[in-house]
């Protein structure tokens, strides 16, 4: 078989969170509002859980603790080594496995397999293109045996969110280490409406008790996706009876609605709607 000349391998994007894992639970960790609607969602479809993008295992890990066995999906190899650690320490001998690899491509999957595939809080935002999108979804309906259901969580694009995002460079928190030391969020975000992208700039500054600043910096950029635009996406991957809400509570979505998700299944199961709505 002919070599691969080296100008034509497929150069891999560098990480953007290579440096970040810790500062981004800085953030995160602590974040749990969407953590019910999953453990319902496994309680009717039953596992195993796919969790895609999944980081360090904010969604993954809850999971694994209420006893469903769970597969996380990144492909950033800083973000699974924190979300590893912690299952070691915290759920030894816990029905986990993590997989690096990037979920824009449409060979992540494995067909018949899984019970639930969760993209949650921004994850599908985190594919920059149109076409990495619907590579996502594709793989993610290959993914699922014909019991199984996808849940998406993305943000409500409303014209105020959008415009909220382009306010200059915006202070986003402040945290206290456990060795004193003090650290500041700062973004920067730039809006393209005709590719529907967000240029994302981030930095971390870390001040040290006697002053001295260390700052962390990250680049990457997201894309939004409308609730007709996704619907149209997740019918061309060939998923069917989509359902949309507007909160972690299963509110229905309407123009005002902060988060847009939507669940989306490969058979019909009328009864699934009964038991996640109740």
């Amino acid at each position: 078989m002919r070599a691969t000349h080296p100008r034509h391998r497929k150069a891999h994007a560098p990480d953007p969170y290579a440096a970040l894992p810790d500062l981004y639970d800085l953030e995160h960790a602590a974040f749990g509002e969407d953590i019910p609607l999953y453990l319902n969602l496994a309680e009717v479809v039953g596992d195993p859980i796919l969790d895609l993008g999944c980081g360090t295992g904010r969604i993954t890990l809850p999971l694994a603790r209420a006893g469903w066995h769970v597969t996380g999906l990144d492909r950033s190899a800083a973000m699974l080594d924190v979300a590893k650690s912690r299952t070691a320490n915290d759920l030894p001998g816990a029905e986990v496995d993590f997989i690096q690899a990037d979920y824009s491509q449409r060979d992540f999957g494995r067909s018949a397999y899984y019970g639930l595939v969760i993209i949650g809080l921004n994850g599908l935002m985190h594919l920059p293109t149109l076409e990495a999108q619907r590579n996502c979804l594709q793989a993610a309906y290959d993914a699922l045996d014909p019991r199984g259901q996808l849940i998406i969580d993305v943000v409500n694009p409303t014209p105020d969110t959008l415009h909220s995002f382009e306010r200059g460079v915006i202070h986003e928190g402040n945290w206290t280490l456990p060795d004193g030391r003090q650290v500041d969020k700062f973004s920067a975000r730039k809006i393209s409406p005709t590719s529907q992208t967000i240029d994302t700039h981030l930095w971390y500054d870390i001040v040290d008790p006697d002053g001295l600043t260390r700052r962390t910096t990250s680049s990457f950029t997201l894309r939004y996706v409308h609730r007709a635009e996704l619907e149209l996406m997740l019918e061309l991957a060939g998923f069917i009876e989509c359902q949309f809400y507007g909160s972690y509570d299963l509110d229905p979505f309407n123009d005002s609605s902060e988060r847009l998700i939507v669940t989306a299944e490969i058979t019909p199961s009328p009864e699934t709607d009964d038991i996640v709505l109740r």
